[in-house]
């Protein structure tokens, strides 16, 4: 029986297909950064193949499979073109949603979804972008510095260092300021808890359901 096959059997429907991050800055730097299918064509097999009921070699694997398949996408890329290209490709091969690299330049953010617009037309992928609320200012120059993909403005960097021993609070309160600013850009939000301090991400998501209760009333 395929994995494919054992994961729909144990009731798995969302799938998120992605990369992952260089073997560099991982545990083991040795090793190769060899892949046998990109995530675009993972994509393309799973929407088109295990969702119509064939294997990856065309085969019956007896039922179709109901997966929704999610990619990740950068909002706030160093190269708008080659990133806004590699998105259009994945809705092509089928994605159904998209989960973003941590989001700290709103502004950037809105630049490259009008970038994506004007070369593709309107972006109807549905987006959850990635809230990250900072924990010092050595955790900004670390992701900064050594974590690909992620984008770090000088301005909070400085922020931070002028928050003294109180960073975490000013950390939150910038996460909730680039979630307010990008918020009609995206259909959805993920918080990703710093060093395990989900309880900060749980104060930030009571805040932000009272935001929307307050806007819908």
């Amino acid at each position: 029986v395929g994995g494919q096959q054992v994961a729909h059997a144990l009731g798995i429907r969302n799938i998120f297909v992605t990369m992952g991050d260089p073997t560099r800055i991982g545990d083991y730097p040795q090793a190769n950064d060899h892949h046998d299918v990109v995530p675009t064509g993972l994509v393309q097999m799973i929407k088109a193949q295990f969702n119509v009921g064939l294997d990856g070699l065309g085969a019956s694997i007896g039922k179709p499979c109901a997966f929704f398949v999610g990619v990740a996408a950068n909002l706030t890329p160093t190269d708008f073109e080659k990133e806004a290209k590699l998105l259009r490709k994945k809705i092509e091969c089928g994605a159904d949603f998209a989960l973003t690299q941590p989001v700290f330049d709103a502004e950037m953010a809105r630049r490259f979804i009008a970038y994506y617009e004007q070369m593709f037309g309107k972006l109807t992928l549905p987006i959850l972008a990635g809230i990250l609320p900072l924990a010092s200012v050595r955790h900004a120059q670390f992701l900064r510095n050594e974590v690909p993909g992620v984008m770090m403005p000088e301005a909070i960097v400085r922020r931070l260092e002028a928050a003294g021993n109180k960073t975490r609070t000013e950390g939150a309160i910038i996460a909730m300021e680039i979630l307010a600013g990008i918020r009609d850009l995206v259909q959805g939000a993920y918080f990703i808890p710093a060093f395990g301090r989900y309880d900060i991400v749980a104060k930030l998501i009571q805040q932000t359901t009272g935001q929307l209760q307050l806007s819908s009333s």
